[in-house]
């Protein structure tokens, strides 16, 4: 399959470029004006209420990126195409419910894999950070949370990693290459001690492969890394096959539901210490 066009146009897009650029810009300008604005807000609300209002504006800027960019007059690309709702007339929904349950039971299949297998190797698994943090969480501010994750987040995340970052690098690269690369920058996005790692952050202890072994935090970095990378490439593959972040958004909401419900019996029931 040649390169150098857009996978559903046919030709390079002036909507998908924009698009790009202006999510790039407002992260760099989140990255930049987030903590003055977290200093400005700091008087007038509680410090987990102000992180939840922090990550409204962070997923509320991917999204309106996308939105101007659809302002963007370009032929034969209509508005409905540009936000990702129209889906391909041969898509149907038999392929939905399938890819739904393979997607979110591999996820957490592989999850509950390598979490068993580090601990066989004398990796005891630590209670994550973010079970930690909403351990801290009133119920008004957890169920602030638990919105953003399940209806906010997937709908800003679907529209810039699937319908505008994966069309951007299909213009470079053939599609199974692409969806590997966006998959990866999701999942990485997703562990932020990750890039802690990479960064420096999170040091590793020396003295040969055994001392290596033994310092590196796979807990933290491999156990979440692997199972994102797989739901992300499922999803991936729906929003090739339909040409709509429609069925890709759903299963990432489905997959962050069971998430919280599950972090809610864990934090307030116990279930799974």
């Amino acid at each position: 399959m040649r390169l150098n066009y857009d996978t559903f146009t046919g030709r390079r897009s002036a909507f998908v470029c924009t698009a790009f650029v202006l999510i790039l810009l407002t992260f760099v300008a989140y990255s930049l004006l987030a903590q003055p604005l977290m200093n400005l807000l700091a008087s007038h609300m509680g410090r987990n209420m102000l992180t939840a209002v922090m990550l409204l504006i962070q997923n509320g800027l991917a999204v309106g990126a996308v939105l101007v960019a659809a302002l963007v007059p370009e032929r034969n690309f209509p508005l409905k195409e540009k936000l990702g709702l129209s889906m391909a007339p041969e898509y149907s929904l038999r392929f939905f419910f399938p890819v739904f349950v393979l997607a979110i039971g591999s996820t957490y299949l592989a999850q509950w894999g390598l979490s068993s297998l580090l601990k066989a190797v004398g990796h005891e698994p630590k209670e994550q950070a973010l079970v930690e943090f909403y351990r801290t969480l009133k119920p008004l501010v957890f169920s602030v949370f638990a919105l953003i994750t399940v209806i906010v987040a997937p709908i800003a995340e679907e529209l810039a990693f699937r319908h505008i970052m994966y069309r951007f690098v299909r213009v470079f690269l053939y599609r199974k290459e692409a969806a590997v690369f966006v998959s990866l920058i999701f999942a990485l996005c997703h562990v932020p001690s990750v890039i802690a790692y990479l960064f420096g952050a999170v040091k590793v202890s020396s003295g040969g492969w055994s001392a290596y072994w033994g310092g590196f935090p796979w807990e933290q970095l491999v156990v979440p890394l692997i199972p994102l990378f797989i739901l992300a490439m499922f999803l991936q593959r729906q929003y090739e096959k339909s040409k709509s972040v429609i069925p890709s958004t759903l299963i990432h909401m489905g997959f962050n539901l069971i998430s919280v419900f599950l972090l809610i019996l864990q934090v307030y029931y116990g279930v799974g210490k």
